[in-house]
């Protein structure tokens, strides 16, 4: 079954920028950008559709819909079009807002639309792209964004109807605006909204009584719900709180406000949305317990909940100590303590107060202070920094010389205001108070995130702080030393304080013993299959996911009359459709060659010929007088289509349309079809342009040493192949450098004549209106939409790329930040066909880039590819050992040269590299239906199989999932592809063309999606390029996830199935038949499976049999595949209790205090 191909949705939502961490560590590098860039990356690339299981959303009022921002750096250039993102009326388009360098931004991805968000909810997946497959949410906003000026009535901040706040970096913004208070309407609209449905999920009846029956109990298991069953949960412990009847506050409001906090967590390994429930149920579960809860007041529970449902608002995933050492604008805002609690104190009531939640509204001043307090209060108390207050504090109230009714929660000495926050501290740490079981996943979760931190801190120069160090620490070691000096000496003053709490006790001592029989292996070996196959490209010390994109950015396309576009000027559809008129059906109009070349002018292009020595000049001119000067031009020779399929007018025009010189400029041939500027009003004006630039115009280009030597312009030509065109004849590739010239001439001649004669005085000026849009802004808008839409993407290969956009894509600060550019040593500077691969230097390390382009070109005898066609590195990754083998290509226009070039690259990766993850890029000019002259998509795709690769469209790839969608025009060298403009799409060239190619013994492929919109999004029944998009090639983009395979853990000794392990390097040997279930989904939502073989171990010799039964395939988006290695020995030892030493009441170590407060 084919990859479904996800539509990306239709809005973006200013979010705001993250800042204040020195510029050095890099736009996707901060706090937030690290989890980003290290492990899952949250990308936008697609997005999902409703679902059943959520509910439409008419919660908000009308007006506010229109009030969609674009975002600062995750907007497009609009092409003057004056449309914002998706497709809002606005200009905040790149130009109109440059990217702050001196801070550090996090380009979060826009929240989907509500629609998109119903239909994750369903299946427990992130409401955002498909790249999001963990049930966790992210932030509608990031994470560390500086908050806006306080506001007098939040009845009239009107906030679009995603996001919740304007952040003080939008140019709208006015921090010392004075907001009047709110009117009547204005009120009466607001109350409207009240009353409207609210996005509620439905609720999973079975799932939620079993949760139910939980709540008061310390065996629910956060991590065995989804997110909408934790949401229906949440809402049924303020229901049995007597929360809201009891405070006046609608049941619609707390649904908002739930659903509001819920979308707000990040995609944190252990700060997310599972652990607010976690902390919200346990903190319920524990008040109740010790009786604490019964003596609250109604408002008091409000605020006990509230807190721990807000406890980690927005999480960033990284402490306190971080941010300090990082000198994030936080720390100055917050006065350098309890920074992150602060943050999310702020960003609760911000939430809270928002006009489309409005949760205060009821409470009068003094009650909202009260509350206000109350809620700061508990919330500080999660701050590890006041452990050791909060410890002499129990010292001081579990006194044995204080009388016993005294100690109690609401006593005279311990008030109740202290009783909440010994519940939320106790909540916020209750993993050790769950079953085993539990208590290791959440062990995994947490080092997860610690060692994330690290590798951060590592990559940017930063102390690494020891409980994060990744190299020399230990889970185990971790867990045990939190334990004894942390969690032992709280909790035995807790339940002296409270004797009903005293059983938690011996929960801690049985998960203490259980961790004393436990190393690093045995625990990721036992959650190898049941909890990592859970995370996205987390929760490992191995081969992470990879976000991969392929886009060729055709840059030999510099004619802007090539294909049809939109354009709002009469001008322009009247000479397209006057010259497709003259050329469709010329009648009388159409003229002899020698009309507009005359025998005159052949004469001069023989003896210049002559001059530069080219051969078979006699032939040439035989040929002429015999034929091409009688031929009619339009009928004879544009419509000829020999001249079309042996490219003697396309090669050529590629070569000299437009040069790239190696000093920077640019020059053209003189041509109704490139950028030329200059006057081409008659036939001898332009014959002596012509003349010059050919054989006269001297130029220098890149090559494989670096600059040409200086050649005129016809010396550029190349002789065309009859193995590789067929077409051509023995003889006349003898003299096929002189033919071209001569046939480029004729053609040249023809279209000046004929806009000469259609359109006189109009031509000209349309063609520079349409250079500008199309050629002088190309590589400009290029290089936009990949260092801003695709600028978290792990790695990105690129096609047919002009030498020049090498250096101008490095000119770029935010891809020269972000990416090693891997290049070839070869570089096409003639045809401007060049394959690049950008890797991120986050996720590889660029000294470790060894080119291997040649060991590929070795095999195909230089048959196949011509310079730049072709790129192949090897190169390390920067964690797990692990070792990649990428590689970018293009093949001719009919995907002849493709199976040879992959044949080549497949015998170098399983021969020389068998130990290497091979992931490649490619146009392979694939078409739907095979031929012998035309390389077929399912043709490749049974190919691949063959070989025990797979792709990211699937084994069995839908053609209808196309990535060229264009229609070529009359005015273009192939004319027997142009098409009439009332035909645009239905006779354009629609064709799956573009591929991202693996290994399946070695990686899984889901959330492929298309972009032909430069916004992450693919717009059906769409020519393009278009006046924003100026490729005629989508962008294609995958996640890559390595692929778990069976094995033995530690504890089968028994020869019984092991579990499920990640795939090591791929075998030669790999079993066609063995397979695994890939998961993907629809536009509805629905799973879509992709059968992709897996190999065996390496130690396994693999006969090709069919698997066994117990092979099962993954079913749930949760199960997808995951890296895992062994926990990383070292000589230097971890912190250990014995190392330290445990004294009862004291702080704890430094570095446990890094543990606890994550």
């Amino acid at each position: 079954m084919a990859v479904a191909i996800a539509p990306s949705y239709a809005s973006e939502i200013y979010c705001g920028d993250l800042e204040g961490v020195p510029p050095k560590l890099g736009r996707a590098r901060s706090a937030y950008g690290a989890l980003q860039g290290q492990r899952e990356r949250r990308h936008s690339w697609g997005n999902t559709a409703a679902s059943p299981r959520s509910k439409e959303d008419t919660s908000m009022p009308t007006a506010s819909k229109s009030l969609t921002r674009p975002t600062s750096n995750a907007s497009y250039d609009d092409g003057g079009a004056g449309q914002g993102v998706g497709g809002q009326a606005g200009t905040n388009g790149y130009e109109d807002r440059p990217f702050d360098n001196s801070a550090l931004s996090v380009s979060l991805p826009p929240p989907p639309g509500r629609s998109e968000k119903a239909a994750a909810r369903a299946s427990g997946r992130s409401a955002i792209p498909p790249s999001y497959d963990n049930t966790a949410r992210r932030s509608s906003c990031p994470a560390f964004a500086i908050p806006p000026a306080p506001i007098a009535s939040s009845r009239n901040f009107a906030p679009n109807d995603e996001e919740d706040r304007i952040s003080e970096d939008d140019e709208d913004y006015d921090s010392n605006r004075v907001v009047p208070p709110a009117d009547d309407d204005a009120l009466s609209k607001v109350k409207a909204a009240e009353q409207q449905p609210v996005v509620w999920p439905e609720s999973n009846e079975e799932e939620f009584e079993r949760g139910r029956a939980l709540l008061k109990t310390l065996e629910c298991d956060a991590l065995s719900f989804d997110a909408d069953d934790m949401a229906h949960l949440v809402l049924q412990i303020f229901e049995e709180c007597g929360i809201p009847e009891n405070v006046g506050i609608t049941t619609s409001k707390l649904q908002r406000f739930i659903i509001g906090v819920r979308d707000r967590m990040l995609d944190n390994p252990y700060h997310n949305w599972t652990h607010i429930f976690d902390v919200t149920q346990t903190t319920y579960c524990l008040a109740c317990k010790c009786g604490l809860m019964a003596r609250l007041s109604s408002m008091q529970r409000f605020a006990l909940i509230t807190s721990a449902l807000c406890h980690d608002l927005e999480h960033p995933g990284v402490n306190n100590l971080f941010l300090i050492r990082s000198r994030s604008s936080l720390v100055a805002l917050y006065n350098d303590t309890s920074i992150l609690e602060k943050h999310h104190s702020f960003r609760a009531f911000e939430l809270m107060l928002n006009s489309n939640i409005d949760l205060l509204s009821g409470f009068s001043p003094e009650e909202y202070a009260d509350f206000r307090a109350m809620v700061m209060s508990i919330i500080l108390a999660t701050d590890m920094a006041r452990h050791g207050e909060y410890m002499a504090k129990l010292n001081a109230y579990t006194d044995p010389a204080i009388a016993e009714e005294d100690r109690r929660i609401g006593g005279q000495r311990v008030d109740l205001a202290f009783g909440m926050e010994i519940m939320i501290k106790c909540a916020d740490t209750s993993n050790v108070l769950k079953p085993f079981n539990v208590a290791k996943k959440w062990a995994v979760r947490v080092t997860d995130e610690f060692f994330l931190q690290g590798d951060l801190e590592r990559a940017n120069g930063m102390e690494v702080t020891p409980t994060c160090n990744r190299n020399i620490q230990e889970r185990v070691a971790l867990q045990k030393g939190f334990y004894d000096f942390v969690i032992g000496p709280y909790y035995s003053k807790v339940a002296a304080l409270l004797p009903e709490l005293a059983s938690l006790l011996d929960q801690i001592k049985v998960n203490r013993e259980m961790w004393n029989s436990y190393d690093d292996k045995m625990l990721m070996d036992e959650l190898g299959s049941s909890y990592l196959a859970r995370l996205p490209g987390i929760g490992t010390d191995g081969p992470m996911k990879l976000s991969v994109a392929t886009w060729n950015v055709a840059a030999v396309n510099n004619n802007p009359f090539e294909y049809w576009i939109t354009h709002q000027s009469g001008e322009y559809a009247k000479l397209m459709n006057d010259v497709q008129r003259f050329v469709d059906n010329p009648g009388g109009r159409d003229f002899v060659v020698s009309e507009v070349l005359t025998d005159g002018m052949f004469a001069q292009l023989k003896h210049d010929m002559s001059k530069h020595g080219f051969p078979g000049l006699d032939e040439l001119e035989r040929r002429w007088v015999e034929d091409y000067r009688n031929r009619f031009a339009i009928s004879g020779f544009l419509k000829d289509k020999a001249i079309g399929s042996k490219r003697l007018v396309s090669m050529p025009d590629r070569i000299t349309n437009t040069i790239n010189m190696s000093d920077g400029s640019v020059v053209m041939r003189p041509t109704i079809i490139n950028g030329f500027d200059g006057d081409l009003g008659t036939m001898q004006r332009w014959w002596d342009l012509w003349k010059d630039f050919v054989f006269r115009f001297v130029v220098q280009v890149f090559n494989k040493d670096g600059v040409s030597p200086p050649q005129v312009v016809c010396k550029m030509i190349e002789p065309i192949l009859h193995s590789k065109y067929p077409a051509i004849t023995p003889e006349e590739q003898a003299i096929s450098i002189p033919l071209q010239i001569l046939c480029l001439a004729i053609f040249d001649s023809i279209l000046v004549h004929m806009l000469n004669t259609v359109a006189p005085n109009t031509w000209q000026p349309l063609k520079r209106s349409l250079c500008d849009a199309l050629i002088s802004n190309k590589s400009k808008k290029n290089i936009n939409i990949l260092s801003h839409t695709y600028a978290d993407a792990d790695v990105i290969f690129i096609q047919e790329a002009a030498a020049a956009f090498v250096e101008q894509t490095m000119g770029d600060d935010h891809l020269a930040r972000k990416f090693s550019l891997l290049k070839p040593s070869v570089l096409d500077g003639k045809r401007d066909q060049n394959s690049l691969i950008f890797a991120s230097r986050e996720i590889f390390i660029e000294e470790t880039a060894v080119e291997v382009t040649e060991e590929v070109l070795n095999l195909v005898e230089g048959k196949w590819a011509a310079a730049g066609d072709l790129v192949a590195f090897r190169i390390d990754g920067a964690a797990g050992g692990q070792k990649y083998l990428l590689s970018s290509f293009h093949g001719d226009s009919n995907g002849l040269a493709t199976l040879p070039v992959m044949k080549a690259i497949h015998t170098v990766a399983s021969e020389a590299y068998p130990d290497h993850t091979l992931i490649v890029g490619l146009d392979a000019n694939t078409y739907r239906e095979a031929s012998a002259q035309r390389h077929g998509v399912h043709q490749f795709s049974e190919w691949i199989t063959s070989k025990g690769m797979s792709s990211c469209w699937g084994e069995d790839p839908d053609p209808s999932n196309t990535t060229t969608c264009n229609s070529r025009t009359f005015l273009q060298p192939q004319l027997n592809k142009a098409v009439r403009l009332s035909e645009q799409v239905s006779k354009g060239e629609q064709n799956l063309k573009d591929w991202i190619v693996f290994y399946a013994s070695q990686l899984n492929a889901s959330n492929t999606n298309r972009d032909n919109t430069g916004r992450v999004r693919y717009v059906q029944e769409m020519v393009y390029p278009t006046l924003v998009f100026p490729s005629d090639h989508a962008v294609v983009s995958t996640t890559l996830s390595p692929v778990l395979k069976k094995g033995k853990t530690s504890k089968q000794d028994d020869g019984s199935e092991g579990d499920l392990v990640p795939g090591t390097p791929m075998s030669v040997n790999t079993p066609k038949s063995a397979s695994a279930k890939n998961t993907s989904f629809n536009t509805l939502g629905k799973q879509s499976g992709v059968e992709s073989p897996m190999a065996a171990p390496d130690s396994v010799v693999v006969e090709d049999k069919p698997p066994d039964a117990s092979g099962g395939a993954t079913k749930s988006p949760q199960s997808q595949p995951v890296a895992q290695q062994s926990a990383n020995g070292s000589a230097a030892s971890p912190v250990s209790p014995q190392a330290v030493g445990a004294v009862e009441g004291a702080p704890p170590p430094a570095n446990f205090a890094v543990a606890a407060t994550q």
